[in-house]
């Protein structure tokens, strides 16, 4: 009884180490260049409604997060700032969803050029336009 008792103890500690590794944000995996949210004092009139994006340079990680659950989706598109030339875009839609893109995932234009990127982030609705509309651009240099 007692060994059964130590074998259960050891295998609920077990899960909640791995249950703690599994549900980790992928954001924390990776250090962060540049983190910008959805301009909230947009006309939306609430400052929970909202979106993240987290920019690593080395390796070119992009992690978008929708963090409220309000209907909205967070739009990233990212530009050659030069050009314009669209490279790519993601959604994110729904509390908690996290898209992410990085330069060895496969995807060709997920590799940015060493150049200025625009980042453009802006909140959408169906049946509402764009805001919380916000750019920065960044100097890819890693």
């Amino acid at each position: 009884m007692r060994m059964k008792k130590l074998l259960t103890a050891g295998a609920a500690a077990l899960l909640a180490t791995v249950g703690t590794l599994v549900v980790a944000s992928p954001a924390e995996a990776v250090d962060c260049d540049h983190v910008w949210y959805t301009d909230e004092s947009d006309s939306i009139g609430s400052v929970d409604q909202g979106g993240r994006l987290c920019f690593a340079e080395h390796g070119d990680y992009v992690f978008l997060a929708d963090y409220d659950a309000d209907g909205y989706s967070v739009v990233l598109a990212a530009f050659m700032d030069g050009t314009g030339q669209l490279l790519y875009t993601l959604k994110a839609s729904g509390a908690g969803d996290v898209q992410t893109a990085n330069a060895g995932d496969g995807i060709a234009y997920h590799n940015l050029p060493e150049v200025n990127i625009r980042f453009r982030m802006y909140l959408t609705k169906s049946g509402s336009g764009q805001v919380g509309d916000v750019t920065h651009v960044v100097n890819n240099d890693s």
